[in-house]
């Protein structure tokens, strides 16, 4: 499909908003509701599962997800629908992204899970790769669905997704495509400007998972994780495209990921300090379960603040400093720590006491 660039260019300078730089790298003359809220680290990721059609050398889905029919929240394992209701009050979600693998895999399962969330006042958007029939869409529109992004395995056959475009305008969804910056695919921009939906652009990532994949295809790593050469492609689409948004390796980082962290760090206990970084800093005090009882005794006994995990029990610095001797006169464990919010408990860093 040949595009008239001289003609796309002069028509975007009479209609094109103005190109505005964020953080990271990125920049966007349009962002849908599902990038705004993206941005200010409000929304919960919600990956229904590792299983797909397609095996896009670039997808960097970890090892545990990919191909498996697993149910993530972030970075929380999904067992029960009580599991996504926690997780979206940890962060004080404002938004859902439908992720995988392959979403509409799995459409009765995301019909499900959104009927249980209706009425909550919830911006949800979609990825797939699937283009998907009116009734599918219109089915996503009746359980909630806002935004729906489609990805054309390796940019191919962009023109099948047509239907699929005009059928999500019809029942009011947002649309357009998200796709990687792996080479610059003319009918996806001819497309996109002619039905008038955006098109998001993500600098292409390396992951564990895609390391020799991406190699194989002649990437080269940058100091952030970022394919070299792979931004340059998404400056080309800019260019062309009137709603446009490119999203830098670094962005995901800094912006997206640390905003949610400071969401979820100031939904917890007040005795965590939050870092500029989105990390909290406690005390740990570690302990066999033949002590965790005594544990729990003492420190109900101090009438401490403290949050039970696998290891020990999470307390306040301030309550250590104080207590310090008697507690390793009891012969337990006590380090700083600084960890992550989320569910998973990553700990950054440790210092022991003595």
């Amino acid at each position: 499909m040949k595009v008239d660039y001289r003609y796309e260019r002069m028509k975007m300078r009479m209609d094109m908003k103005v190109k505005r730089m964020i953080e990271g790298g990125s920049y966007y003359t349009y962002l849908s509701e599902g990038c705004k809220l993206c941005r200010k680290g409000a929304k919960l990721v919600l990956f229904i599962t590792g299983e797909c059609y397609e095996s896009c050398y670039y997808c960097p889905i970890s090892d545990e997800r990919k191909g498996k029919d697993v149910i993530y929240a972030n970075e929380r394992r999904v067992y029960k629908f009580s599991d996504i209701v926690d997780e979206i009050n940890s962060m004080s979600a404002e938004g859902v992204a439908i992720t995988g693998g392959e979403p509409l895999l799995k459409f009765e399962r995301i019909k499900e899970i959104l009927r249980a969330l209706n009425n909550s006042g919830i911006h949800v958007h979609l990825y797939t790769s699937i283009p998907a029939n009116e009734r599918i869409i219109r089915s996503l529109s009746e359980v909630g669905v806002d935004e729906i992004r489609f990805h054309p395995p390796y940019l191919r056959n962009s023109e099948r997704y047509i239907g699929s475009i005009k059928s999500s305008i019809k029942y009011g969804i947002e649309v357009g495509f998200e796709i990687p910056a792996i080479r610059f695919e003319e009918s996806i921009v001819k497309i996109t400007n002619e039905l008038d939906i955006f098109l998001n652009v993500n600098e292409l990532e390396f992951s564990d998972s895609n390391f020799g994949r991406m190699q194989t295809h002649k990437w080269k790593m940058g100091h952030c994780y970022e394919a070299i050469g792979s931004k340059e492609i998404a400056d080309r689409y800019a260019e062309v495209v009137r709603k446009f948004h490119f999203c830098s390796v670094r962005f995901k980082d800094i912006a997206q990921f640390r905003r949610r962290l400071i969401r979820m760090a100031f939904n917890m206990p007040e005795f965590y300090k939050v870092t500029n970084d989105g990390t909290v800093i406690c005390a740990l005090i570690e302990c066999d379960e033949s002590d965790r009882e005594n544990v729990r005794k003492y420190l109900l006994n101090k009438k401490a603040n403290f949050f039970e995990t696998d290891d020990g029990f999470e307390v306040s610095e301030e309550f250590v400093e104080k207590n310090l001797r008697e507690i390793l006169n009891y012969g337990f464990k006590v380090s700083i720590i600084e960890r992550y919010p989320t569910y998973n408990r990553i700990i950054i860093e440790k210092s022991p006491l003595r």
